[in-house]
């Protein structure tokens, strides 16, 4: 049998979807990444005959550095690519653009601004990885690349060269000339195009209202609510009143946490109170200074002598509220660093000793019971299975 790998450009597909929409009277389409590979291979088929789809890759971006204020659209983007992986089992290349502190769509920011984040290494990744399986005996012997631009006919000719065939899924509006010549005076390809305009019926995402039970514990009412959302392995669902009243707690209780965007949007990066550049990425070790088990969340005083909020649904894998106490040394990364004097972020809080989370079940049973707390920050269900929410089309064209 045939073996075909998908090597899509996310970015580009991200930012040329809307084409799509526009054959349909609507201001965008959204993709179902879960059904995306086997149409383009049932589209395969009708020229190749039977194939087998060994591996599918997406390359795209994600923000990093960013105001505070665009959080939830940064947590949808992180939710979109943990979902192709974990329910698709997409191979996902991701590369970060760093924003400077600033807002992630050009229309929020200063028009005095003349900034305009970059986004590197997306292009040449998915060369990359298609050069270095077409060189290893047996990997694939077709590859269906979902992509637009014309940087990529080098590429696509050289794996030509090395023997593979090219199978090329394209937008006819957002389509460089080489790929939709349907003489193929490029050399780019070895099967006639296939046009996405042409697939819209199978490939557009049907979100299907069911039924499912918000686990909040400050729900009210029935519990059994209906949604879009279809949550991950392991992840608990809340509703959108309990998530609306969690966020509305948050920015009451720190309200510092969306505000810490002045200095880094003056510098291009992270600063402590006296303006001192500090290193956002890595561990770091601290202890527990005070939790707020009514509301689920709490502050960590770290090791570098400054405070880091967390939420329940920071802690790790695993890892109940009810395990911490006051006082407690714990290790955790900085999701968003301390400035001017405000506390920072943390994600993935565990215990110092150990480093091993309670076991779930056991602790339900305790005689304290579950925390009273709001719902997490979560995605919108609505869109979080839309795509991926990379920086606006203008944040990264000139």
């Amino acid at each position: 049998m045939i073996k075909v790998m998908v090597f899509i450009d996310g970015t580009w597909l991200y930012y040329s979807k809307y084409r799509l929409g526009e054959l349909e009277g609507k201001n965008d389409f959204n993709v179902d990444y879960g059904k995306l590979a086997e149409v383009l291979s049932t589209e395969a088929c009708r020229q190749l005959g039977d194939i087998d789809v060994v591996r599918s890759y997406l390359f795209g971006s994600y923000a990093w550095n960013y105001d505070e204020r665009d959080h939830e659209a940064v947590k949808r983007q992180q939710d979109f690519f943990s979902m192709l992986k974990e329910r698709y089992h997409y191979e996902v290349e991701i590369f970060p653009i760093d924003f400077r502190g600033r807002r992630l769509r050009r229309a929020d920011r200063d028009p005095n601004d003349v900034f305009e984040p970059k986004e590197k290494c997306v292009d040449i990744a998915l060369a990359s990885c298609i050069m270095y399986y077409a060189a290893i005996p047996n990997a694939y012997d077709i590859a269906i690349v979902v992509l637009g631009d014309q940087d990529f006919v080098p590429v696509l000719q050289h794996v030509r060269r090395l023997g593979k065939r090219v199978a090329i899924t394209s937008i006819r509006a957002c389509c460089c000339p080489e790929f939709a010549d349907p003489y193929n005076r490029a050399g780019v390809k070895d099967f006639n195009t296939i046009w996405m305009d042409d697939l819209l019926e199978q490939l557009e995402l049907q979100y299907t209202r069911h039924q499912l039970q918000c686990e909040s514990p400050l729900h009210q009412g029935d519990p059994l609510v209906w949604t879009t959302f279809s949550p991950r392995k392991g992840e608990n669902f809340y509703c959108d009143a309990c998530r609306t009243a969690f966020a509305r707690e948050r920015d009451l209780e720190n309200p510092d946490l969306a505000h810490n965007h002045e200095i880094g949007a003056a510098n291009g990066m992270a600063a402590d109170g006296a303006g001192n550049a500090m290193v956002a990425d890595g561990e770091l070790g601290g202890i527990i200074k005070t939790r707020f088990p009514d509301r689920g969340f709490g502050f960590i005083r770290g090791d570098d002598g400054y405070d880091y909020f967390f939420h329940l649904t920071d802690l790790q894998d695993g890892l109940v509220f009810e395990c911490l106490e006051d006082d407690q040394p714990v290790v955790f990364e900085i999701h968003k660093p301390s400035t001017m004097g405000k506390a920072g972020a943390a994600q993935n809080v565990c215990p110092l000793e150990g480093r091993t989370p309670c076991d779930r079940e056991t602790e339900k049973t305790r005689e304290c019971g579950p925390p009273k707390s709001a719902e997490p920050r979560k995605a919108n269900p609505e869109i979080v299975e839309s795509g991926p929410a990379l920086p606006p089309r203008e944040s990264i064209t000139s």
